[in-house]
């Protein structure tokens, strides 16, 4: 008996130890600010806004907000990364449910690119005031009006839209493609992307060594390319 209960308790430790190399990473886990560019603001709860600074952390529920000359870049536990373009608000979600809810964007561009976990599905959501955009792993962006009407292209992958209103009726975008939400509306029809989202192209011209869009770049494709003229603390933060 003593034998046995040594091998079964010798078992268990060595699952433990081998637990954290598949293991999921716990919902609610806080993401670190890998770049920041600019004057980016963070605001949790009732406290006065906070510039944020690179290797700063963010919590559930914080808003993170940036101007027009500035961006960052968030990652998350899975190394899944979110880049904030200019004129921008989001809020930093926990993730709960089977469909975790990562990141709410209240206004303007994000370049969003969902890591696998150890080869499979990483089921995960982003929504918008119009907008629920589902995912398991891929790239893809997010552009938001000042009326919460939403664009979502897709580079890589494929993303399930579907509008607040109506979360049942999703339309697939593939890569290469995008849709408009608007309230009220089903989402329109996939088709091919016209004019390059931040952060996605058909071309590598313009972009950095991680993907995302060099916001030096000139022409059509810089941040802010959808007439935002929002800055930091125009718009009334989301409780």
């Amino acid at each position: 008996m003593i034998r046995t209960h040594f091998n079964l308790s010798a078992l268990f430790v060595l699952l433990l130890a081998a637990l954290p190399m598949w293991a999921a990473p716990p919902a609610g886990a806080e993401g670190q600010m890998t770049e920041v560019k600019g004057d980016v603001s963070l605001v949790r709860g009732q406290a006065p806004p906070v510039r944020l600074r690179k290797n700063d952390t963010v919590q559930a529920g914080d808003e993170i907000l940036t101007d027009r000359k500035s961006s960052a870049i968030i990652r998350m536990p899975d190394n899944s990364t979110v880049r904030i373009y200019a004129n921008s608000h989001v809020v930093f979600r926990t993730e709960t449910g089977s469909w975790k809810e990562f990141l709410h964007v209240l206004l303007g561009n994000v370049r969003v690119q969902i890591e696998k976990l150890s080869g499979r599905p990483n089921p995960k959501t982003l929504t918008t005031p119009t907008a629920i955009i589902a995912v398991r792993g891929t790239i893809f962006g997010v552009a938001v009006e000042r009326t919460g009407d939403t664009k979502v292209g897709v580079g890589k992958g494929l993303v399930s839209v579907a509008n607040q209103l109506h979360p049942g009726d999703e339309v697939l975008v593939k890569a290469g493609q995008s849709v408009w939400v608007r309230r009220d509306q089903r989402p329109t029809q996939p088709e091919m992307m016209r004019e390059a989202m931040p952060g996605l192209s058909g071309c590598n011209d313009g972009m950095d060594s991680h993907g995302y869009w060099d916001d030096t770049h000139s022409g059509s494709h810089r941040s802010g390319e959808m007439g935002h003229t929002g800055s930091m603390g125009r718009t009334e933060p989301h409780r």
